[in-house]
């Protein structure tokens, strides 16, 4: 009976140790939890801050937002770009949004405008043979202007608005001056009738004819400064630097009197 006893009594003794060992190690590891992972995550909770969108935005004023989040912005490089302008944010890291530590850093990345390319040399080349240069290079042809020019042939050109080896956005009108050639005493008159207003003076001009008095008159068929007729008409032989008059359109009697 005593040795039954006994043996209860250690069994129940072991079971207790078990229990109480069991108990220990949870209360550890809930201390363990507690300190390492929710109490940082509660106290962290009211510090974490979204990081402002400063994307397409000046890098000083990008640069001042931040710093009135309590963020630090860092100029992490530059990269070309043909939509945003130079100094302006191209790119952010941490992204918008994104929660943070107050002091955090954010990288940003600035665009430095688009890249320039180098203008090829038009001067000496024909009209034709320029204008496919320049779209080959990336740019677009601007205006044309003519010129009468005794030490060049005609349809060359002789003058370029951005001189050639010079760096250009891609894209970039450059304007051409064509030369005439040797002007001469006598000219035949073009005929500008129906074209617009704009290109009849450099039809004109490119036969070393001069704009006269331009009048107007009402005709709503037809798109504002269309030519009615000429003064003298097309087909005239006239001396080189005649003046010629000309008629063209407006929508209604509102517009003459501006």
């Amino acid at each position: 009976m005593n040795q039954l006893k006994d043996v209860l009594a250690r069994i129940f003794t072991r079971q207790l140790l078990l229990v109480t060992i069991m108990a220990a190690a949870i209360f550890m590891l809930l201390v363990l939890f507690m300190d390492q992972v929710a109490m940082p995550l509660y106290t962290k909770h009211g510090e974490a801050l979204p990081v402002p969108n400063i994307l397409a935005k000046r890098f000083e004023t990008a640069r001042e937002i931040l710093e009135q989040q309590g963020l630090e912005a860092v100029k992490a490089g530059e990269k070309h770009d043909p939509n945003l302008p130079f100094g302006f944010v191209l790119e952010q890291n941490p992204r918008p949004d994104r929660l943070v530590k107050k002091g955090r850093r954010v990288y940003l990345t600035i665009s430095v405008g688009e890249r320039e390319v180098q203008v090829p040399q038009l001067v000496g080349l024909s009209e034709n043979n320029a204008k496919e240069t320049l779209k080959s290079f990336g740019f677009r042809v601007g205006e044309i202007e003519y010129e009468y020019d005794p030490n060049e042939p005609p349809e060359v050109v002789i003058y370029q608005s951005i001189p050639g080896d010079a760096l250009a956005n891609s894209g970039t009108a450059v304007d051409m001056t064509v030369s005439l050639g040797k002007p001469t005493e006598n000219v035949t008159v073009p005929s500008v009738f129906g074209k617009p207003l704009q290109l009849a003076r450099k039809e004109l001009k490119k036969s070393g004819l001069i704009i006269g008095e331009i009048t107007y008159r009402v005709d709503p068929t037809l798109l504002p400064n269309t030519i009615l007729s000429q003064s003298p008409e097309a087909g005239e032989v006239v001396p080189f630097g005649q003046m010629i008059d000309l008629l063209a359109t407006v929508i209604n009697e509102a517009d003459l009197e501006n």
